[in-house]
């Protein structure tokens, strides 16, 4: 059983802008609530919400059957009612279907060890990257295909409104 919910891996803000960033060190991906330079997506919390931010990559370990490490997506955001998986890319080739399929992956370890994601009314997923803070074109095709599988509404953008 995959406990996505580790006390280890979670931190807790009510500020009303924060940040989320993923270094190449290894470390989990955090909230950042004063350097916007090091953050790959913006978090605008308006109503000062207490919002819990799980690290998943580098911090939880989700194993596929045949033992090796699952390709994780960063952590996500829960509060009130709401759970959102959070993908943050900082590169240029291939990001879109790579980060899709880690929040794909993802979510389909969260639901078999967390009874479909029942207890959450609101289920969102975002793909961001630092490098494309404002997209060119549309993904619909793909976060259609994405709701259809996983039951997750996908955003590809880099502001995420609680």
């Amino acid at each position: 059983m995959i406990n996505f919910f580790d006390e280890d891996c979670t931190e807790e803000t009510a500020a009303s802008l924060f940040g989320l960033c993923d270094e190449e060190s290894g470390r989990p991906a955090y909230i950042d609530t004063k350097n916007q330079d090091t953050w790959i997506a913006e978090v605008i919390n308006k109503e000062k919400k207490t919002v819990e931010f799980v690290a998943v990559d580098n911090c939880i370990e989700v194993l596929e059957e045949n033992g090796d490490m699952a390709k994780r997506c960063d952590g996500l955001l829960v509060y009130e009612q709401n759970l959102v998986f959070v993908e943050l890319k900082r590169i240029r080739k291939n990001w879109v279907k790579d980060g899709i399929e880690q929040l794909k992956t993802t979510i389909a370890h969260f639901k078999a060890n967390n009874d479909d994601g029942a207890d959450f009314s609101r289920k969102r997923a975002f793909l961001t990257n630092s490098k494309y803070p404002q997209f060119k074109y549309s993904h619909k095709q793909e976060m259609q295909s994405f709701f259809n599988e996983t039951g997750f509404r996908l955003s590809i953008v880099n502001k995420i409104n609680v």
